[in-house]
This record gives C-alpha cells, structure tokens and sequence, in this order.
C-alpha cells in the first residue's frame, strides 16, 4: 500500500466514524458530538495525516537519494577497483611479456650451451680414446727401443757406427720423452672428460628448470585464455589490451593476483638459471682448455714415439743392410773362388789324363836318339812331381766345395728358421742368394741378388715399426745374418788359403814341366827339340 492509498483510508475510518457517532448521539458525550470540535479534529488529523505524507515524501526522496549515493559509491568503487586490477595485471602482463623474452634467451642460450656441451663431450671422448692410444704406442714404443737396445748388445751387434756414437742415449730420450708426454695427455684427457660430464649434468639439470618454467609458462597462458608465451615481447604487450577487454572484473583480479605470485617465482628461475648458464660457459671454457692439452700432449708425444719409432728402424735397417752387404760380399767371393777352383779343378783333370801319353811320347822320342837316352827318366820324375802336386791341387778344390756345401747347408737351416719366425721378405733374398750360390753354372750367380733395390723390397718387413713381432723377427734375422757372415767369412779365409795352395801346386807343376824340357833340350843337343817339348806342351795345356 503507497502512501495516498493509506491517507485515504485514514479519512474514511475517520468519517465512517463520525458518523457512527452522529446516529447514535445517546450513547457519546456530548463533547464528542460537537461539531466544531469533531471539524478540529477532522481538521487536525488531514494536517497529521497531510504532514505525514510529506514526511514520508521527504523520507523517500531522502533513502532514494541515499541508495544512489550508495549506489553511486559502490559503482566508484568498483570502477576503481575495475582500474586498479587492470593496471595490475596490465604491469603484470608486461613484467609476463618479459619474462616471456628472457625465457627465450635463456631457452636458446641454454640449448646452445648444450650443443655446445654435446660437442666438447664427443671431442672428449675422441681426445681421451687418441690419448689412450698414443699413451699404448709410447710404451709400446719404449718397450720397443729397450727391447731393440738390449738385443743388439746381447747379439754383438753394437759395432754398426750409428750405436757406438749418441744414438742410444738421444733414442732412449726422446721415448722416455714420449712416454711422459703420453702420460700428460691421458691426464689431461681424463680431467676433461670428467669436468665435461660434470657439466653436462649441469645443463641437464638446468633444462629441467627450463621445462619447469615452461609448465608454468603454460598455465599463464591457461588463466589468460589464450596464447602470449611465443614470439617477442611486442607481439606479447600489443596482446594483452584485448586480452584485458574481453575479461571481467573478476577474471582480470584472479589473473593479477595468479601472476604476481608466479611471476616472482618465475623471475627467480629464469635469474638462477641465467647465472647458471654464465657458470657452464666459464666451465667449458676450462674444459676446451684441457682438451687442448690434452691434444697437444697427445701431438707431442706421438711425434716423440714417432721419432723414436724411427731412430729404431734406421737402426735396424742399417744394422741389416751392412750385414746383410757383408755376407753378400763374403758369398760374392766364395762364388769367385767356386769359379776359380773349377778352372783349376778342370786343368787338374786334363793334365792328370794325359801325362801318361805325354810320358809315352816322350819315351818314343828317347828311343828314336841317342841322345835322349836319359830324357825320359828326367821327365818322369819331373810329371811325378807334378802329379803329385796335381792331386794336393784336387783335394784343395774337394775342401773348397765342402765348404761351400756347408755354407748352403747353414742356409737351408737358417731359412727354415726365419720362416717359422716371419721373416719371409728378408727369406725371399737369401733364398735367391742360395739358389745362385748353388748352382754350378757360374752365369746364373748375380750380384743383383745383393744389390739395393733387391734389399729394399727385402726391408719393406720393417715398415710397421708398431710390430713388435717383426721388429724383433727384423733382429733375429740380423743376428743370423750376424753369424752366418762370420762364419762365412772364416770359410772363405780358408778357402783362399786352400786356392793359394792350389795355384802354388799349379806353378809346380808348370816349373816341374819347363825343367824336364830343359834337361831333354840340353841332352839331345837337337833344335827340334824345343820345339817338340813347346808342342806337347801345348798340346797339354799346362801353361794357364
């Protein structure tokens, strides 16, 4: 009921009651049936009544005009607040924006840090696996120069010019060289292997935050409702206007309130993990560093034990070729002296076969004068003499191949030998050596057996100074060689004594030969003589 509605019927309670007095004027008092009193009081209650309305007017108008200034303030308020949490989370937008582009700094950087790491890693692993190698070479190396050191003294083999002078002792340095400097790689390698791991641990774990960030960059874009994490902090910023428009009062305070929070953390993440990968870009830097030793270690002593590789097969090389020029030598001449000896060994034969027709010849001519009565007994015994020597000539040339047949023999047995121990290029060249020094036809025996170029094939055995086998296969020829050179050597020395012998023979005989002519020429006293003594002669072929 509105006030006008209440007024009216006020008044008509008011006169309904009034007039219930007026027909039944009985029973009221009279005062109360007064007309001028019951029009005052009439009157008094339309004032009442007419000041009431006013005051309820005055009322409404007074509480409509509160509710709209309460209305009023609390739309102020929630302008202000509207304001206030759109300026928040338009800061915290921007402070989000920014975070967005050191996320990607810190994002690439740390994938760059990280292909970085990966390619340190495997440079660590191929210095580390060179410097174990180099390291093996260098004590291989070492062995080997003590190895080689220890046999060439042990095989008297040390009076080659190249070891009596410095040659040991700048050897033996420059592996023991070697060897420290391979010790210093592997060292260095191990040290940088491990602070490689270390740091690729680091970074690991570093990228795990990063993903964790992400996570939570994630969940920003989420409570935002749509996607401001990618791309540069302008294309970020010039989002976030209509992302604020589109959002209610509400929805914009749930988002400033959600990013202050995680935009601290995120901050500190992002600022731990900047700093971190500054810590991982100095601590690589320590491990190239290392891995440079490391390498020119591994460079310096492999260039060490290379040197001293080298120093070893110059050696061995020299050590070989001068024996083996040695016994090429020494069976050069045992070939000149087979030669020889067949010269003599075939004049032997023919004279021995025809002294007895020289005899008989002279015989006939004795009968045939006077005066060559004696000159067959001064013949006889002249060829007796020469036949003696004929046969210590024989002998000679027998002794003489039996040396030779013993040389072959050591031959045969030392290559069989050097086969069982892989010698086969250096067999090859003694294998043609004792084929020529076998034969019994003087053309086939070359000196180009022993020439060079034939030994450098033979030598190419040493190519592999990193084998120590046939390095040391290599020396066991060499003292082979060794010996078979001094013994043949003794052999041959003998075998000149014998032909010495022989030739001495062979002039016997020719002295034994010219005296029986002299005493036939000076008994018979005919000029026919020398002539007939210089025919048989001849004819003998005695005179060579």
């Amino acid at each position: 009921m509105n006030l006008t509605e209440w007024r009216n019927n006020a008044l008509r309670v008011l006169d309904e009651t009034y007039d219930l007095i007026k027909s039944n004027e009985t029973k009221y008092h009279p005062t109360v049936r007064d007309p001028d009193k019951i029009r005052d009081v009439k009157q008094a209650v339309q004032d009442t009544i007419s000041r009431l309305e006013v005051a309820v007017l005055s009322f409404e108008l007074s509480r409509e005009a509160a509710n709209e200034a309460r209305n009023n303030l609390e739309h102020a308020s929630k302008v202000v607040e509207a304001a206030k949490n759109s300026l928040l989370a338009s800061v915290n937008g921007k402070v989000f924006c920014e975070i967005v582009v050191q996320f990607s700094k810190s994002e690439r950087r740390l994938k760059t840090v990280k292909g970085n790491v990966s390619n340190e890693k495997q440079n660590v692993v191929n210095v580390v696996a060179n410097s174990n190698r180099v390291h093996e070479d260098s004590k291989a190396a070492y062995k080997l120069v003590n190895d080689v050191a220890e046999r060439l003294h042990s095989d008297h083999l040390t009076p080659i010019p190249i070891l009596t002078g410095t040659y040991n002792p700048i050897t033996t340095h420059s592996v023991a060289e070697a060897s420290k400097a391979a010790s210093t790689s592997v060292r260095a390698a191990s040290e940088a292997r491990t602070a490689a791991s270390a740091i690729k641990k680091e970074v690991e774990t570093q990228l795990d935050s990063l993903k964790r960030t992400q996570v939570q960059l994630a969940n920003m874009d989420v409570s935002v409702g749509t996607d401001i994490s990618d791309g540069t902090f302008e294309a970020c910023d010039n989002k976030l206007p209509d992302i604020l428009k589109k959002k209610s009062p509400e929805a914009i305070r749930s988002i400033a309130k959600f990013n202050k929070t995680l935009l601290t953390e995120l901050n500190a993440s992002l600022q731990e993990i900047g700093s971190t990968a500054d810590a991982l870009v100095r601590n690589l830097s320590v491990v190239n560093s290392k891995v440079n030793e490391a390498q020119s270690s591994a460079r310096e002593a492999s260039q060490l034990a290379k040197l001293a590789s080298e120093n070893v097969k110059e050696t061995v090389v020299k050590v070989l070729s001068g024996f083996v020029a040695n016994l090429c030598a020494t069976l050069s001449e045992l070939r000149a002296l087979h030669d020889k000896s067949e010269i003599f060994n075939a004049h032997a034969a023919n004279a021995t076969a025809n002294i007895s027709e020289w005899l008989a010849r002279v015989d006939a001519a004795a009968r045939e004068s006077d005066a060559l009565v004696d000159l067959s007994g001064s013949v006889e015994d002249a060829f007796a003499t020469a036949e003696k020597r004929l046969q210590v000539l024989k002998r000679v040339l027998r002794r003489a191949d039996e040396q030779r047949g013993r040389v072959v023999g050591e031959l045969v047995t030392y290559m069989v030998v050097a086969e069982h121990n892989g010698a086969s290029l250096v067999n090859k060249t003694l294998r043609d050596v004792l084929v020529n020094i076998t034969s019994r036809v003087s053309a086939t025996f070359s000196r180009d057996v022993c020439s060079a170029s034939r030994m450098s094939e033979s030598l190419k055995l040493l190519s592999n100074m990193t084998d120590r086998p046939t390095v040391m296969s290599s020396l066991h020829v060499v003292a082979q060689l060794s010996r078979l050179a001094n013994s043949m050597e003794g052999q041959v020395l003998r075998a000149r004594r014998l032909m010495r012998v022989a030739a001495a023979s062979s002039a016997q005989v020719d002295a034994a030969l010219e005296e029986a002519v002299r005493m036939a020429r000076e008994k018979s006293g005919r000029p026919q003589c020398p002539a007939l003594y210089q025919q048989l002669l001849g004819a003998l072929g005695l005179h060579w």
